[in-house]
């Protein structure tokens, strides 16, 4: 449920029009001028790692030693992704579990329309590529069955 909300225009300095910080502020200068934002890889990676929970289907890959599970994976943690930040775009590559019988190649597509899509959103950057290591298929939880 979103709620609109009336916002006052900015104040403007009677000499240039420009928009001031407030009353006795100086006016603000060209955005290009102010400075820079850098976004680290780490906030994309956790970003990506995030959106993959989001995909119905895939989930954070379990921990593996010498080719053998280690646990369980859950779906509640963010997926292990690896991302490359060059200026404002990014290349993305996650490992994830796809949950059986799902299509390998359909969750695989969605995650990276995901990944785009909230790294774009919430960091301004740009996903050149996103590569996906599927690393396991996740069965199902079974019954247990009872012993009579």
């Amino acid at each position: 449920m979103s709620t609109a909300v009336d916002v006052a225009p900015e104040p403007s300095s009677p000499d240039t029009g420009t928009p001031t910080d407030g009353p006795g502020l100086p006016a603000l200068g060209d955005p290009a001028e102010r400075g820079s934002l850098t976004v680290a890889d780490r906030v994309v990676e956790r970003v990506a790692g995030h959106a993959v929970t989001l995909v119905e289907g895939a989930s954070a890959a379990p921990r593996r030693v010498l080719g053998v599970s280690v646990g369980e994976s859950r779906d509640d943690r963010a997926a292990s992704v690896d991302a490359r930040v060059d200026g404002h775009v990014a290349t993305v590559a996650a490992s994830v579990a796809v949950g059986w019988p799902a299509s390998v190649r359909t969750v695989a597509d969605r995650l990276r329309r995901q990944v785009r899509d909230d790294v774009e959103r919430i960091t301004g950057v740009r996903v050149a590529h996103v590569d996906i290591d599927v690393v396991s298929l996740s069965a199902p939880p079974s019954a247990r069955r009872r012993v009579q």
